[in-house]
């Protein structure tokens, strides 16, 4: 018995067609949405943050209100409201941190960027553009080349989530909410910051960077995702004018990061592992193939290589059988983080076969071994670690076409 996921019981797909039982999926948001409210009170919640606070839970909210087929399930909006009001009064003794005015999944920034797109939807104009002002602090406080001892440019604290959060806003409230310009002063710092630290430490490639003294190469905190949230900008749009130095760092980069794809099609966990020989291979979202397809299907897009697509295949048909992960149904190490990574490559490829392995993990959620034998996450009915991440996720197999792993959007 593998200690980390479940035997996958399911055949791989045959060539049928794929059923999308709308209705079985609508029971189960039904499910997960009542044990929500059934154990969460917004006032028991310290923190607030995206990743196991209540602005996680408001942002599902949110991605209900703005789903037909389940916007009318709950006065989800009030319940958005709620939940991201709440957040924001915690996070006001925190407006002063610097560190938290950058961090988004982990901090206030992500607070204040949920809590604009909800002002937006009911209609609150005020409180809209005090958020955005809220969340704009975050650039200065982004400036400096290091503005936190523990690393600078990750995900959850840094600035490759930072920018993760101007992309989204600008998506949601339109395209000149974040000027370009201020995002390209954030990528110019993250390069900059990366090419110091490879300097610095020798590293085999151009960019490089560090999290609590560890080179992580995972989207959670390490390389792919700081790489891919610079692949979003306005420097790879078609007829960009970026300089040669800045685009071969980046690309060097990548393929630097592609070249690490073992056989199975994984990828190590921190650079340190290729000097130890440590063969810690995890499949989760945080660190391995399911947080690194969103880097592969970005550089698919932009450099038009199969070498990109065929390390997608790989790495996607790895989590089909190794990715039931036993710590839980969430998006950073769970289930439906993985079932995502299929989702991207329906959208990316039209292939009916993701869309089947996506639906059974959805089915695997409700299986007697999962239920029984599945871990339960420290914060069970949290967005990245428990049940408001899964509905998202099954949200998002009612519209596969759109589907998108919260803030790692690719299609843009």
């Amino acid at each position: 018995m593998d200690s980390r996921c479940f035997q996958n019981p399911y055949p791989d797909y045959g060539g049928e067609g794929v059923n999308v039982d709308k209705q079985y999926i609508l029971s189960l948001i039904k499910y997960y949405v009542n044990a929500i409210l059934k154990n969460t009170k917004v006032n028991d919640d310290e923190r607030g943050d995206l990743y196991v606070g209540n602005a996680g839970i408001a942002y599902m909210f949110l991605k209900m209100v703005q789903s037909p087929e389940v916007s009318q399930l709950y006065p989800a909006l009030d319940y958005a409201l709620s939940y991201i009001n709440h957040a924001k009064s915690n996070a006001l003794q925190y407006k002063k941190r610097a560190d938290e005015r950058c961090a988004f999944l982990c901090g206030n920034a992500g607070i204040y960027a949920v809590s604009a797109v909800i002002s937006n939807a009911s209609g609150h104009r005020d409180t809209l553009e005090e958020d955005l002002k809220n969340f704009k602090t975050g650039f200065e406080a982004c400036r400096p080349m290091t503005f936190s001892k523990y690393g600078s440019d990750e995900v959850l604290v840094g600035r490759a989530g930072f920018l993760s959060g101007c992309y989204w806003l600008n998506q949601q409230l339109g395209p000149s909410v974040i000027p370009e310009d201020a995002i390209l002063d954030i990528c110019s710092s993250m390069l900059y910051s990366g090419r110091e630290y490879a300097d610095k430490t020798k590293a085999p490639l151009p960019l490089m960077y560090q999290y609590h003294g560890t080179e992580y190469l995972g989207a959670a905190h390490g390389l792919c995702a700081i790489l891919h949230m610079m692949l979003n900008s306005a420097w790879f749009k078609p007829g960009a004018d970026i300089s040669k130095t800045k685009y071969s760092d980046i690309r060097r980069s990548i393929d630097f990061y592609l070249s690490l794809q073992d056989k199975d099609g994984n990828f190590p966990v921190a650079l340190e592992d290729l000097q130890t020989g440590r063969a810690k291979r995890l499949v989760h979202w945080c660190h391995g193939a399911p947080g690194a397809v969103y880097l592969l299907a970005k550089a698919y897009l932009v450099f038009q290589e199969e070498k990109y697509l065929d390390a997608l295949r790989k790495a996607t048909d790895l989590i089909w059988k190794k990715g039931l992960l036993r710590k839980g149904p969430g998006i950073c190490h769970g289930v439906a983080g993985n079932g995502y990574a299929f989702l991207l490559m329906y959208r990316l490829t039209g292939e009916e076969r993701y869309l089947y392995r996506a639906l059974k993990f959805m089915e695997f959620l409700t299986r007697d071994e999962f239920k029984t034998e599945a871990r339960t996450p420290d914060r069970p009915y949290s967005l990245y670690e428990g049940v408001a991440g899964t509905v998202c996720y099954l949200i998002d197999l009612l519209n596969p076409n759109s589907a998108s792993f919260p803030f790692m959007e690719v299609f843009i």
